[in-house]
């Protein structure tokens, strides 16, 4: 059994680029679209430049692209891949680059499939001991599993529960569409939803389809699937600020420092800062973080790296500085694009 008190992300075997050591892979839902063209894939973070007819994929770009049944009517932008059902995969003119989504209730009799990479689209109450079997034995199947039940992080729990106790190690996608009347109700089931099941170490990828007001939100959604995927550490894309709540042991103003230390660093990718009101508190709230700014008199800051002091009682005047020469001195500074 699985050791609940840790974090352990469920073995799973590669299949192209998901699954194994891969991070989890960030699908985009692309059905709802109509006539999608090039400067549409800008939400999704993938941006054309006509005049130089190249692309550019941000740091928080979805790699694959689900088109149900509209493939793009132009070439995919590097380093990107389009999911097709089934059907639609068999007449199109590229097999190869262009990757299958399969209903579970056609998996079996289904021949001709791709030699790399089969996606095979399950909601739990289609999963059966013959269903894993099959696909636990099929080296190129990759699971998009779904739940249409009203409790969807328990029941997915289950689900994967049972397929790691089974011994499956097929990777999964977790499939999650909602509806909310606000972008904020939507973080808030996004994260408990999807963030549960990632947290519990499960989740080689996530294709996950905001609504808000019934009203499809390509961007959101992708912007959402990526901080869930930060929050729960298991892709981090983005710098991650650590911050008390503030009490009266602070010895600065906690939002107008973490606002000025995050106009200098908010552009370095997957670097966790802590920024901390006390030397009492702060080094054990922010003891998984990459560097501390931790005020530890008034007008005096020291600064950690991890959980090692580097420099102690400095002036706060030159305490953002110092903290960046730090960063540096490290080898982790990228100057902004």
């Amino acid at each position: 059994m699985r050791d609940p008190y840790s974090y352990h992300r469920r073995s799973s075997r590669a299949v192209a680029s998901i699954g194994f050591d891969n991070v989890p892979r960030v699908i985009a839902d692309l059905t709802g679209a109509e006539n999608v063209n090039m400067e549409d894939l800008a939400a999704v973070g993938h941006v054309y430049d006509p005049v130089t007819d190249k692309w550019t994929m941000r740091d928080q770009a979805a790699e694959f692209l689900y088109m149900g049944t509209s493939p793009l009517t132009f070439m995919a932008p590097s380093g990107t891949r389009q999911i097709l059902d089934h059907r639609s995969w068999l007449t199109h003119s590229d097999r190869f680059y262009c990757v299958p989504l399969i209903e579970a209730a056609e998996y079996f009799s289904s021949t001709d499939r791709h030699s790399v990479m089969n996606i095979v689209r399950c909601e739990i109450r289609e999963i059966t001991h013959e269903l894993l079997e099959q696909i636990g034995a099929d080296t190129t199947a990759v699971l998009m599993l779904r739940s249409e039940s009203r409790s969807y992080y328990t029941s997915m729990r289950m689900a994967c529960d049972t397929i790691l106790l089974n011994g499956i190690t097929t990777p999964i996608i977790l499939e999650r569409q909602l509806d909310a009347h606000s972008p904020d109700v939507a973080a808030l089931y996004a994260a408990t939803d999807l963030g549960g099941l990632l947290v519990d170490g499960y989740g080689d990828g996530v294709m996950l389809t905001v609504g808000i007001a019934e009203r499809r939100d390509e961007a959101l959604s992708l912007r959402l699937a990526y901080n869930v995927l930060q929050a729960a550490r298991t892709r981090m894309t983005k710098t991650e600020y650590i911050s008390c709540p503030s009490c009266g042991r602070t010895l600065f103003d906690l939002q107008e420092t973490t606002s000025l230390i995050r106009s200098h660093t908010d552009h370095l990718k997957g670097v966790k800062i802590g920024i901390m009101g006390c030397i009492v508190n702060g080094p054990g709230e922010m003891a998984d973080a990459d560097y501390g700014y931790v005020g530890s008199g008034p007008e005096r800051i020291t600064l950690y790296r991890g959980q090692d002091i580097v420099q102690r009682n400095i002036p706060a005047a030159g305490a953002v500085d110092a903290l960046m020469d730090i960063i540096k001195t490290d080898g982790r500074w990228v100057e902004r694009s």
